[in-house]
């Protein structure tokens, strides 16, 4: 008894896939095209097609064509296995991290592997024996967060030389030839400060932790002195603020914070012509906040706040004008580089991929005030 037609297409199709003949990524004849080939109808060719696509091989893209779905997805139709992703991320939370494991997760179901999360607490220790675990679990490849550092983690070092495929996100280390993919933390925060810039704030302070620590803050640093030299405006780092220790990991004491916000203090009674403030982060913001209530300041109309990431209320909106990073963007790119290096196709061995921040206005910022006098 002969098979039907479309049958003959699914099976030919699939044994392509098998033998390698067709890759992931790989465009599949049209419904057109098969059809010519097989000598059948439209209608037959299509259903091979949509049988294929049920059964998780390929994916049809409208207006694009169809298109072998990656080895995990086929690979679990075809022979029960699943391909793990390990996932290490330094922090997670509502201000950040949390659109970057959100989109993974979303791709990971959408293509048929499994997620496995760790995380580092910002603890150089535990971000060890995060990626050591994950090495002993078995994981295919990892997507990996890590922490606050300019000093290089021999493990991943260690990774790149056994060619176990990885991308880093968010923190971008030199010296290691891995892809990469995160904001643009210097274009980003140069288009932050011209704003404040265009408003008229010529006295601005910059609020960091220890900059030379890590080459994320150091590049927003770079980003807000490019702004002002393109403006002509002096920068001013004795206003700056430049040893935030309490959101540093172990520094979140009630005494850290206490003297944290009582520098920001101490540099507003000095420089009492500071009219805004620019919190390197958003965790520096509240103590920004606290040091403005204890020296009976308001914002925006005394002082205007700016800063990177913060949570939106129930509405989508925030009170602070911030920098907010493209986290969907990079969980989707840093995603579709690792199938990629999973895949074979390492193309993507030194790929740097920076996205750019999107700048939100909130109700922090205002023009400042004309000086007394005038």
């Amino acid at each position: 008894m002969s098979i039907p037609l479309y049958q003959k297409i699914y099976d030919d199709i699939l044994e392509g896939l098998k033998s390698g003949k067709l890759a992931p990524g790989d465009k599949v004849m049209s419904e057109k095209e098969l059809a010519h080939e097989y000598g059948v109808s439209r209608i037959t060719s299509k259903k091979a097609l949509e049988m294929l696509a049920s059964d998780g091989y390929i994916k049809r893209m409208p207006g694009r064509g169809s298109f072998v779905q990656f080895a995990p997805g086929s690979s679990a139709k075809g022979s029960g296995r699943r391909w793990k992703i390990g996932v290490v991320m330094d922090s997670i939370n509502d201000v950040f991290g949390s659109g970057i494991l959100s989109t993974i997760e979303k791709l990971a179901e959408d293509n048929g592997f499994f997620v496995v999360l760790r995380i580092a607490y910002g603890r150089r220790d535990m971000e060890e024996s995060a990626i050591q675990a994950l090495l002993d679990f078995g994981v295919d490849g990892m997507i990996l967060m890590t922490s606050h550092s300019e000093d290089i983690n021999p493990l991943l070092l260690q990774l790149v030389i056994d060619k176990v495929p990885i991308v880093l996100v968010d923190r971008y280390l030199r010296g290691i030839p891995a892809p990469f993919v995160g904001t643009n933390n210097y274009a980003s925060t140069a288009m932050a400060t011209d704003y404040i810039l265009e408003l008229g704030h010529r006295h601005i302070s910059f609020l960091t932790r220890p900059f030379k620590s890590t080459t994320t803050i150091q590049n927003r640093l770079d980003g807000f002195i490019k702004s002002h030299a393109e403006h002509g405006v002096a920068i001013e780092e004795s206003k700056w603020v430049t040893d935030i220790s309490s959101i540093v990991q172990g520094g979140c004491s009630p005494e850290n914070i206490e003297a944290d916000v009582e520098k920001i203090c101490t540099m507003l009674r000095k420089n009492p012509d500071v009219t805004c403030l620019f919190a390197a982060e958003y965790n520096i913001t509240s103590l920004a906040v606290k040091a403005v209530r204890r020296l009976g300041i308001s914002v925006p109309e005394d002082i205007s706040i700016i800063c990177f990431d913060g949570p939106s209320d129930f509405t989508g909106e925030s009170f602070f004008t911030r920098i907010v990073q493209p986290e969907e963007k990079i969980g989707r790119k840093a995603v579709q580089i690792l199938i990629d290096e999973l895949c074979g196709k390492t193309g993507h061995t030194n790929e740097k991929q920076f996205f750019m921040g999107d700048l939100v206005i909130g109700k922090s910022t205002c023009p400042p005030k004309e000086p007394s006098g005038k």
